[in-house]
Order: structure tokens, then sequence, then C-alpha cells
């Protein structure tokens, strides 16, 4: 008898809330052996009621925009999509590829929106680069000066882009410790930290009936 009631108690349960973060390098945890604000999000935090889902992956651009449809397929109930992308677009960067984020961001959310209209989707701008650390290899792909000018020109645009898609919105741009960069590009275990922390800081204001501490 104890045993169908443990089970029948067992089904009651509500799943958990499932939140997606769909992003590149940085997100799925480069520089810091997969241990990224995702995964830090997930021990700290999630547990029974949260499970904070990565969707990263290496080298992930906004136009690699196409990415996001099989995730959607695979996480069509999820609660939340946060999508942290932009940095690699900006390699050597011009006004015209922060234009090309805001509108691969725009598709995506759009996306979101018709599989399952009910999730809540917030953009996380990224954040900054160091170029006083910047490695050789980084330096080659051309991170560089005009990187770092465009991700605060995106930083603004995605504000923009949010308020009037009616989107969560986290600026990451001045999260990250200039000191807490691994390579100049992907931070490390201290900066990853940092972006979890914003991100949970973000959630529970903005959501508290959902997430608390």
């Amino acid at each position: 008898m104890l045993g169908w009631m443990s089970l029948w108690a067992f089904m009651l349960q509500p799943a958990p809330v499932q939140v997606v973060c769909f992003g590149d390098s940085i997100t799925h945890g480069a520089e810091v052996d997969g241990h990224s604000w995702v995964w830090m999000l997930q021990q700290q935090h999630g547990h029974d009621q949260w499970q904070f889902i990565n969707a990263g992956r290496n080298g992930r651009r906004t136009a690699d925009k196409q990415e996001l449809l099989p995730v959607l397929q695979q996480y069509p109930q999820a609660a939340f999509y946060l999508i942290f992308l932009g940095v690699n677009d900006l390699k050597n960067a011009s006004s015209a590829q922060v234009d090309s984020c805001v509108q691969n961001m725009r598709w995506m959310i759009e996306q979101i929106r018709q599989v399952n209209p009910q999730a809540k989707v917030i953009i996380l701008s990224p954040c900054n680069i160091n170029l006083q650390s910047m490695s050789a290899l980084n330096r080659q792909k051309q991170y560089n000066a005009r990187t770092q000018e465009a991700l605060f020109q995106l930083e603004k645009r995605y504000r923009q882009l949010a308020k009037s898609m009616r989107t969560g919105f986290v600026s990451l741009l001045h999260v990250v410790s200039p000191e807490n960069y691994a390579d100049g590009l992907h931070p490390n275990l201290a900066g990853q930290q940092q972006i979890a922390d914003a991100v949970w800081k973000y959630l529970t204001k903005h959501f508290p009936q959902i997430f608390h501490t």
C-alpha cells in the first residue's frame, strides 16, 4: 500500500520549470570544462523546481539562428528561453554586423512565440571582452577594439529590441570583472559565477512567484 501511495505522490509532483539557455561558447562552458553559468544555476538553484538546460555551442553566432529550431522541437513546453548571442558575429565588427545581430535576434524571438506562445523570452546582451588579456589566437580571429565598440552598440540595440518586443532583458556588458577573463574572450569560473548571479538576480526580481530563494 505504501508503495502505491509513494508512486501516486511522485506522479502528482509538478514538472520542473524548464529554462532553456541558447548561446555560444560562454554558455556551453569553454575554458571552464563545461562549468558555465548555466551549470552553476542548475547546481546552485536547480534541483526539483527548476531545470536550467544548456543549449550552448562553441562558435555559435546569431547568424546560426536556424539552430534554434531543433531546440524548440526538443523543449516545446519550456517556460523560459534565455538567448545569449552576439559576440561571435562581431569579429572586426561594423554597424552592419550589429544590425544583423538585432534582425537575427528578432527572428529567434518570433520563432519561439510561434512554437511556444506562453514562454518568456529574455535577451542576455553579451559581456564585454578584455583587450589587454586577449590571447594571440583570439586576436588572430579578430576580436579587437572594433568588437568591443560593437558590443556597446549591441547592448543598446538589444535593450531597444526587448522593449519593442516586450521581452526580458539582462545586460551582461559590465558584469564580468576585467580580471575574470580566461583568454580575453571567455570568462573564467569567477566570471561565469558573476553571470550566473546576474541572471538569477533578474529571475528572482521579475518572476518571484516562480523563482525564489
